[in-house]
């Protein structure tokens, strides 16, 4: 019953990756830095640039990646639908504004915040697969006689452990049947803060691993 990696597939709609800062004030010139963008490929729209900027409209474009700037949470990050491809322009745009803006007082980083929602497809029913997978569950079994008629699990959500939700150190990923192609989709969405901008950027480079790999052992 188990299912071998030619079966599963990653595919991402949405993965963002932010950095958050400690700074009381943003730590970035925001106007000088849309100016400054086209430098490294950015399409800024001369109405952003004039603080003209039309609801659900991007600040900044690179081909599929969308720059993202929040003043009030002071984040500034990136959007796209490829890890790698997301994580080159994290980089990218880091080194450029650290490079160009000289930031003062100097930017200091709280936590980097991995976010994705995406789907996972395979060859297998994730209804079924969910089934059987918590058939066995005491628990669950116990629930059953509590609500009056069969249930199951709708999934799985993974958190980190003695860590708060509302911490910098923050693991979070769902993966359930995707509601609307349950047949053959899982559906996954995932929240990953760390402190350390090396670990948390190693780590987003094996997320695409890492949750085939707990579909793998769902599926077993």
């Amino acid at each position: 019953m188990g299912s071998n990696k030619k079966n599963l597939s990653m595919h991402w709609i949405r993965v963002t990756l932010l950095e958050r800062f400690l700074n009381v004030l943003y730590p970035i010139d925001v106007a000088v830095l849309l100016r400054e963008l086209p430098q490294i490929g950015y399409v800024v729209p001369r109405k952003v640039i004039k603080g003209v900027l039309e609801p659900g409209e991007a600040l900044a474009i690179k081909g599929d990646i969308e720059l993202l700037i929040n003043q009030d949470n002071k984040t500034i990050g990136v959007e796209g639908r490829e890890v790698i491809g997301v994580i080159n322009a994290f980089k990218e745009l880091r080194e450029f504004w650290l490079e160009k803006l000289s930031p003062s007082p100097e930017a200091e980083t709280h936590y980097i915040e991995m976010g994705g929602q995406g789907y996972v497809l395979t060859d297998r029913n994730p209804m079924t697969v969910f089934s059987a997978f918590w058939a066995d569950s005491e628990k669950l079994s116990m629930l059953r006689r509590v609500i009056g008629f069969d249930i199951m699990n709708f999934g799985v959500r993974l958190v980190s452990k003695n860590n708060e939700v509302n911490s910098p150190d923050w693991f979070d990923l769902r993966i359930q049947p995707q509601v609307i192609s349950s047949e053959n989709q899982y559906y996954v969405n995932l929240v990953w803060r760390c402190k350390d901008m090396k670990v948390a950027l190693e780590n987003l480079e094996k997320i695409d691993d890492i949750t085939l790999s707990v579909v793998r052992e769902v599926e077993k």
